[in-house]
């Protein structure tokens, strides 16, 4: 009998033993996908922005998480939930183009507070509690919390009303130097104006194919999956992109909105190529409109937002220079709104604020009112500029602490120095078809994109390269599209899955200094430390 009782009590133990090793198995698988859809994510965003949820209690099988993701990705398509703080924190700092939105548990927040207000890529932190009262104390001393909320539906507010503010600080410009003259002689940021702004001139004039939009289109549903409330806006896109205009998708905030702001942002060549169909069609609704406008009375408009220090010093060293945004630049007539916006982006301890002030001469310049054919109602004071158009730095005035006035006026091609300018860009491009052109600029756009950060000092002769041989519109020539290379890295951890051998974690630690971040063998260290820290009591 006690034979027969030890027998079970050996067979319970051993039912137990495989239970928790299938128990744990399925952990590093969970854990493993986890981080694998975190590394394909962040290198395939095409926005600007990601929502982070840290919480050690989220379950992202629950109705509350699937509602809560369905209802934010129609501010922002990449939505990623953590348990653990250390690997958010890890994931964050690897953040290179994107600014990150947090929501956090108070008692993580008060803990992390110290560590993650440090990181620059983070813009806002919306603390998430049961108990307001109790964290507001210290969340209030804090300039990236944006409050503490009992529900979630406040933070849906708060977050689209601060992704709006940071996508209008988000809008770049580059700067033409007060120096530049005629004898070639010409820095970095200087090349780096004339190679942009030549490149915007060719994408205004770029005869696309009849197939670009629908390529575009189709890339698009496959950034977007799982996103029903993106997809259905792309194929109402698909089908009606012509009604009512191209500005009117340009202005609505959506998947279009968001590529375009960021492409424009960090000089996406390639995603501008894609779209080149539709900002070559914004460019000429804003001649066919300017075209019908009153063109005897001077304009003021004006821009509120908030530019990075280094920025502010460039223009405050380049005063009488020329400067140029990135973008369809939108401006209103309205001085206190723009000032808002301004006083608003400089509560931001990294930016300083900036109103800038633009006078337009209507005969000199291309751009067109809002009014009545932007998606938002409440745009007849807003006036949208060409992406080529120059400004002068005239003034620079400080007008509160932290707010400065910068008064920019319009220029036109009878100015000697953009005479001359557009001379250079001539040359650059004279005697080639457009992929050739494309081909050069993109080769030279890439080598700054690459090279060390710009001096003041440093000085090249401008030199004015042979065609490129390659082909841009010949597939077989151009770099492979992110989702393919995804699809290698995801097939490369579903083999190490398969075939992991007893030793893997330790080859891992010795290869972790060769290996890039979150490849699929880093991957297997933190596997491993994370399913180590289960055993512990979680951090909260």
């Amino acid at each position: 009998m006690a034979e027969a009782n030890n027998k079970s009590t050996k067979s319970s133990q051993h039912k137990l033993l495989i239970s928790s090793s299938q128990q744990n198995a399925s952990i590093v698988s969970t854990i493993k996908k986890f981080l694998l859809n975190l590394h394909i994510e962040q290198q395939s965003t095409i926005e600007n922005f990601i929502i982070i949820w840290l919480d050690p209690s989220i379950n992202i099988h629950s109705d509350e998480y699937n509602s809560f993701k369905n209802h934010f990705q129609k501010l922002v398509h990449l939505i990623l939930p953590f348990n653990d703080s250390n690997q958010c924190i890890d994931f964050i700092s690897d953040i290179k183009t994107e600014k990150i939105f947090l929501i956090i548990s108070g008692l993580l927040g008060r803990k992390l507070v110290s560590i993650i207000n440090n990181l620059c890529q983070i813009d806002s932190i919306y603390v998430y509690c049961d108990n307001k009262v109790r964290h507001e104390k210290w969340a209030d001393q804090e300039k990236k919390i944006k409050g503490v909320f009992q529900n979630i539906e406040p933070i849906y507010d708060a977050i689209r009303r601060d992704i709006r503010q940071c996508e209008d600080d988000l809008i770049s410009f580059n700067i033409l130097s007060s120096t530049f003259n005629t004898n070639k002689n010409l820095n970095q940021s200087d090349q780096l104006f004339i190679y942009i702004q030549l490149f915007k001139e060719i994408l205004i004039e770029l005869d696309y194919k009849s197939n670009t939009k629908i390529d575009f289109i189709n890339f698009c549903y496959s950034k977007y999956q799982n996103n029903k409330y993106q997809l259905d806006i792309i194929k109402e896109f698909q089908n009606d992109y012509n009604q009512p205009s191209s500005i009117w998708w340009c202005t609505r905030e959506c998947f279009i909105y968001s590529i375009l702001n960021k492409a424009f942002r960090i000089q996406d060549m390639n995603m501008l190529i894609k779209m080149s169909f539709f900002i070559r069609d914004i460019h000429l609704e804003i001649i066919r409109l300017h075209s019908k406008l009153n063109q005897k009375n001077p304009l003021i408009v004006y821009r509120g937002q908030g530019v990075s220090e280094e920025e502010f010093n460039k223009i405050l060293d380049n005063q009488n220079g020329f400067l140029s945004f990135n973008n369809f630049l939108l401006t209103t007539t309205n001085k206190d709104l723009s000032k808002f916006y301004a006083r608003s982006a400089r509560d931001n301890h990294q930016l300083i604020g900036v109103l800038f002030q633009m006078e337009i001469d209507r005969t000199k310049s291309l751009f067109t009112s809002l009014d009545k054919i932007s998606y938002y109602a409440e745009s007849e004071n807003e006036i949208v500029f060409a992406i080529n158009t120059i400004f002068r730095i005239h003034t620079i005035d400080q007008i509160e602490n932290g707010l400065w006035q910068i008064q920019l006026k319009l220029t036109n091609n009878e100015n000697e120095q953009l005479k001359y300018l557009k001379i250079l860009l001539q040359k650059e491009i004279e005697n080639k078809n457009q992929p050739e052109r494309l081909n050069i600029l993109m080769t030279k756009l890439q080598m700054f994109h690459e090279s060390t950060p710009i001096e003041k000092t440093q000085s090249t002769k401008m030199k004015f390269e042979p065609s490129v041989e390659e082909n841009i519109y010949h597939e077989q020539t151009m770099k492979a599209d992110q989702s393919t290379a995804n699809d290698k890295i995801e097939q490369t951890v579903k083999e190490n899955v398969c075939h992991e051998q007893p030793q893997e974690t330790s080859q891992s630690v010795a290869n972790d200094q060769t290996e890039p971040e979150h490849s699929p063998v880093v991957i297997d260290v933190i596997v491993e430390q994370s399913v180590n820290s289960l055993q512990s009591t979680p951090d909260v």
